[in-house]
């Protein structure tokens, strides 16, 4: 059985309001004493009562924003759809969740939707996949700094700003390993085409062509690269703009979808008769994503745990105001999921 705090109170020598004070941070504890208290308590293991914290705040209950970009797209309709079961799960521990979603890319529409969260709803924290721009960077670092609202990042993540941590893939990471790949399926032969469109404001698209370039250009290697950005990721453009390549490059042997598109791509190897000859390699385990694998268009998917990055983000927050439990590391790094047609019948 955990120890309660009566029992933290008799081992310290203190009263159990006392030890209430020093583990919820409530002030009127000498330092030396709450040091006492908490170093005991984790000694043996003390949990707090979320049920009871929930009963003592009903009356005020805390608030965290959430606010998501892209979310037109199916893979972050799958963290979205997460993000709102983890809140109806905290829901019943005093905790609203308040979401503003956006399709856009746009920092000034996203320093909008923080400041109305701040002024108009009073949010005690922030979820957030950021833009990466200066707008953005020094308008969560002001939350941070002078309101002390705590933020984590998902999906995305911005390496200046003090924010608790960051949920989602390492994109870098993530890129060398389509690289590796698509320099075994391609025997290093060829031209491979990176396919993307406009990753302005968004670091992990960005961070995932570096790690590629970096690990398919070695000095070793054969392979020629091109890039090409395109203005959208309208899968009717995408299309268009595979079917042009296509005929462009009588040697392409290999091509990496970076962002969403990825069925304009799939269609313009179907048509143009080379789905068999051109590896392709994409993002993102979303239903149409596993059919193309299981045909035979896509090589490989890689997956980055949607269900995550939409669910823990507001736990750790949750647990951080609630609980006064600091997220025990810095980085949550998702899986780097290499999907196969053979190894994806229990995901369709």
């Amino acid at each position: 059985m955990a120890i309660t705090l009566n029992q933290i109170a008799e081992i310290c020598g203190v009263s159990r309001g006392t030890v209430d004070r020093a583990l919820h941070n409530k002030g009127n504890v000498r330092p030396a004493v709450a040091e006492r208290i908490k170093a005991v308590a984790n000694e043996y293991g003390y949990t707090p009562n979320r049920a009871g914290l929930a009963l003592s705040r009903a009356s005020h209950p805390i608030r965290i924003g959430v606010i998501i970009i892209s979310v037109q797209t199916p893979f972050m309709q799958i963290v979205l759809d997460a993000a709102r079961r983890e809140a109806r799960r905290l829901a019943t521990f005093s905790v609203e969740v308040i979401f503003r979603l956006s399709p856009s890319l746009d920092p000034v529409e996203q320093v909008s939707m923080i400041e109305e969260l701040v002024e108009q709803h009073h949010i005690s924290a922030l979820a957030i996949t950021p833009l990466d721009c200066l707008l953005v960077e020094t308008k969560i670092n002001e939350l941070i700094d002078q309101r002390g609202i705590p933020v984590v990042t998902f999906n995305t993540d911005l390496p200046n700003i003090r924010r608790l941590c960051y949920v989602g893939q390492e994109n870098l990471s993530s890129g060398r390993t389509v690289a590796e790949l698509m320099r075994l399926v391609t025997r290093e032969s060829g031209t491979v085409v990176t396919i993307s469109s406009s990753w302005m404001y968004h670091s992990a698209f960005r961070e995932r062509l570096k790690g590629f370039k970096e690990e398919l250009l070695t000095p070793d290697s054969s392979l020629q690269l091109r890039e090409v950005m395109l203005p959208n990721d309208d899968s009717n453009v995408v299309y268009e703009h595979t079917l042009r390549l296509l005929q462009e490059i009588p040697d392409l042997t290999g091509i990496y979808a970076i962002t969403p598109g990825y069925a304009g791509v799939c269609s313009a190897l179907v048509d143009s008769g080379r789905a068999r000859g051109v590896h392709l390699i994409m993002h993102d385990e979303i239903p149409a994503n596993l059919y193309e694998l299981r045909r035979g268009v896509a090589d490989f998917v890689i997956g980055q745990d949607a269900v995550q990055q939409g669910a823990l983000p507001l736990s750790l927050l949750a647990d951080y105001i609630q609980l006064k439990q600091q997220p025990p590391k810095e980085f949550y790094h998702t899986d780097i999921r290499v999907l196969l047609r053979h190894n994806i019948e229990n995901l369709l």
